[in-house]
């Protein structure tokens, strides 16, 4: 065969792409970044990918966003004491809402948001307290109804970023010639597939969000987030003040700086780290170790650092 010929033959061939990453980053996705990382057999799967993350991210938005006044959310709180059909998705949500606030003790509420006002106006709080440690909903999923049971204000946002993120994330996965898929939303992550990846937690002491990390762990086929109120508050009583408010005692947590949650999915990962940053950290890392798949790690606003016995093997170790 001449030169030639082998030079005909070769253009003929289909050409054969290695298996590598593709990154995409956008900005003003539900408030914050959107980074999708996908290992993929060719560029167009990749491509695939990230337009089916983007649709799915559409999609939920309109669905459970908190800010919007036109999403399924806004209209169902807009009523109360009556069934409701609503979609799967919100109903999922919801019935997950209930279950951690039963579960953490109600160190989880999405009717905490209600407390914000009253306190920035130094007006007392402790019927707000009383109505919140009630069932806030009912959800009855073979009807896909749900009933609101409250006056009080509600935010999902606790629990929906990371919702949106679990089902962005099956959906890269999903496409065809995908093998490997991440994607981060805020701080909120979640990674499908079967190698393990190292992903850093940020410093909530640092001065500046591209700061070193504070520490870096092992996650494979799992969830990461975490929750702080070191960027985000409010002022009470002539100063700033933490977001996220304990619905036991109405009161700003102040104990832990921040709380990082590895669980075998991202809603549960959310939930558990705004619980966490609450909780005391001797009663979270309780929880998180009778939780499968759960691990914790918190930063006290005195510095102390505490992790719970299955981060620490993941971090010293390497594994999963």
């Amino acid at each position: 065969m001449t030169t030639t010929m082998l030079r005909s033959l070769r253009r003929l061939l289909p050409r054969r792409e290695t298996v590598r990453r593709h990154v995409f980053h956008y900005e003003h996705v539900l408030g914050t970044s959107l980074e999708l990382q996908v290992v993929a057999t060719h560029a167009a799967a990749a491509r695939r990918a990230e337009s089916a993350v983007l649709a799915e991210v559409d999609r939920l938005e309109e669905i459970l966003s908190g800010w919007s006044t036109t999403s399924e959310l806004a209209g169902w709180q807009a009523t109360r004491d009556v069934a409701v059909l609503v979609s799967d998705e919100l109903a999922e949500v919801l019935e997950a809402a209930e279950a951690w606030r039963v579960c953490t003790g109600g160190a989880f509420n999405p009717a905490a948001v209600s407390l914000v006002e009253p306190l920035r106006d130094g007006r007392p709080v402790h019927e707000l307290l009383r109505a919140m440690r009630q069932p806030l909903w009912a959800v009855d999923r073979e009807r896909g109804v749900a009933s609101r049971l409250t006056r009080l204000t509600i935010s999902l946002d606790a629990l929906a970023k990371g919702y949106i993120v679990e089902r962005a994330a099956a959906r890269a996965r999903l496409v065809d010639g995908v093998t490997q898929a991440l994607v981060n939303i805020g701080g909120d992550l979640r990674h499908l597939g079967d190698r393990p990846l190292t992903v850093g937690v940020a410093d909530p002491r640092a001065p500046a969000e591209n700061a070193p990390p504070l520490a870096t762990v092992r996650i494979r086929d799992e969830a990461l987030a975490t929750s702080g109120g070191y960027r985000r508050g409010f002022t009470m009583n002539a100063r700033a003040v933490s977001h996220i408010l304990d619905p036991c005692t109405g009161a700003p947590a102040e104990r832990v700086l921040s709380a990082s949650v590895i669980a075998p999915d991202c809603m549960t990962a959310d939930a558990l780290s705004t619980a966490f940053s609450v909780l005391a950290p001797a009663e979270s890392v309780a929880l998180a170790d009778a939780l499968p798949g759960v691990a914790c790690l918190l930063v006290e606003f005195d510095g102390t650092v505490t992790a719970s016995a299955t981060w620490t093997r993941r971090t010293a170790t390497g594994t999963t």
